[in-house]
């Protein structure tokens, strides 16, 4: 019932739904039926489903071998996932920006580092665009105050860097163990130090 609902709608947001609308084409009718009415052909189903679910073992042979057929699916998977991701209206352009292909593997398995590629963490923007708290950077320098500009820019951070310049890519940075590190430390400065290095909004304070 809710698979007929769902492509009744006019605009559906899940793909597999879209995907069975175009495959319809007004050609075939679905209707949902209440089990076991004497509907000869929902009770063949119902049966043969049953059937098959009460089988030790899938019995059906597509004439491939399992190990092909895996790497089919997963290679279909992953194309349909980077066309997802290359979508301009999705969520994650940020991230997008320093990652634009889609890998298995895990590249990240730091807190501190999930911050600088998703733009979410201790910094003005991040914290204002969710109403946590109305703060800017004491510098003045930079409109958006994102995670960006603590890491590249930030003047109230310049003792702090020794490796990381402006110019650099985040993927430069994650590439290289030693500016990672120095990103660490920042990172760990700027909460430690952030009263001092963040502007409260006067109005924003009870």
């Amino acid at each position: 019932m809710s698979l007929l609902k769902a492509l009744q709608k006019f605009a559906p947001k899940n793909n597999l739904v879209e995907d069975i609308n175009s495959l319809l084409d007004g050609t075939i009718s679905l209707h949902w039926v209440k089990a076991h009415i004497g509907v000869a052909g929902n009770e063949v189903a119902d049966k043969a489903a049953k059937a098959a679910s009460d089988r030790p073992s899938v019995d059906i042979h597509l004439g491939i071998p399992e190990r092909s057929l895996k790497t089919s699916i997963r290679h279909l998977l992953l194309r349909e996932w980077q066309d997802r991701w290359k979508d301009d209206n999705a969520k994650g352009r940020f991230t997008f920006n320093i990652f634009p292909e889609v890998k298995t593997n895990r590249c990240i398995d730091n807190p501190q580092l999930s911050q600088v590629v998703t733009n979410h963490g201790l910094c003005p923007y991040y914290l204002k665009k969710f109403n946590l708290r109305e703060c800017n950077c004491r510098c003045g320098e930079d409109v958006d105050d994102d995670i960006l500009h603590y890491i590249f820019r930030c003047p109230l951070l310049d003792s702090q860097r020794s490796l990381i310049r402006p110019g650099q890519s985040v993927l430069q940075i994650l590439q290289d163990k030693h500016r990672t590190k120095e990103v660490k430390s920042l990172l760990s400065f700027l909460f430690l130090h952030q009263q001092d290095i963040f502007e409260q909004d006067p109005e924003d304070i009870s």
